[in-house]
């Protein structure tokens, strides 16, 4: 199993299709370069998310450790699917 860290963070988060975001609307952007564009304090709350954890090359967190509490969140972290957004099979 690996991480899909190409999925956007609102799959990752497991938001609603009916809430309005940021991030959906700018997906050039990550989510917290849009954040930080908007409120540079509140970029404090994006250092503990587990999208912005994951994402970065210096994670202090296993893969395993990731995947576990991707799972707890109710994201499915079998390789073979899809990202439900993208409609296409994610690179790993």
């Amino acid at each position: 199993m690996s991480l899909r860290t190409e999925w956007p963070c609102w799959e990752i988060m497991k938001c609603g299709q009916d809430k309005s975001c940021a991030a959906k609307e700018n997906q050039h952007k990550l989510c917290w370069e849009i954040i930080q564009e908007v409120d540079k304090i509140s970029f404090n709350i994006c250092k503990d998310c587990l999208v912005y954890i994951s994402k970065q090359d210096d994670c202090k967190f296993t893969k395993e450790e990731l995947l576990s509490i991707m799972a707890q969140k109710g994201v499915d972290v079998l390789c073979d699917q899809k990202c439900p957004h993208l409609n296409k099979p994610m690179s790993l």
